[in-house]
This record gives C-alpha cells, sequence and structure tokens, in this order.
C-alpha cells in the first residue's frame, strides 16, 4: 500500500510538471513581422536568411508586404 502510494504520488507530480508550461503567457511572444525589411534586398543570402527566420508555423498571420522601395539583389550566378 504505501508502494503504491509513493508511486501515484511520483506520477501525480510528473503530471503536474509537465502541465505546468502549457499555461504560459503569450507575453514574451515575437512581434508579427508584415513586410519584408530593406536589409533583407542586401543580397540573396541577407533574403535567404530572413525568409528562415520566419516562423513556419503561423498559418493565421497576413501575407507579407514588399514595399516599392525594396531593392532586389544582385544576381549572384555571374
Amino acid at each position: 500500500m504505501r508502494t503504491q502510494m509513493k508511486y501515484l504520488t511520483a506520477v501525480g507530480i510528473t503530471a503536474l510538471l509537465a502541465l505546468g508550461g502549457c499555461w504560459d503567457s503569450d507575453d514574451d511572444a515575437p512581434a508579427n513581422t508584415t513586410s519584408v525589411p530593406d536589409s533583407a534586398g542586401a543580397s540573396g543570402a541577407a533574403f535567404v536568411n530572413f525568409l528562415q527566420s520566419l516562423s513556419d508555423a503561423d498559418e493565421t498571420s497576413e501575407p507579407l508586404a514588399i514595399p516599392d522601395s525594396f531593392a532586389v539583389p544582385a544576381d549572384e550566378t555571374t
């Protein structure tokens, strides 16, 4: 009986700790990016880095807007 009580206590504490992270606030959520920054147009690699920094799990935000001042990087294959 005593071993069973220790086991149930351990399971309860484990469940409490595992579910404890589910109630975190969203105050520290990253800001949503709605436009492509000018720094992404510096080179092809900078643009790829910007794209990789975006969250692929976010399917609810607005599409990215490309401003008129965005400079297309020069062709780096030549």
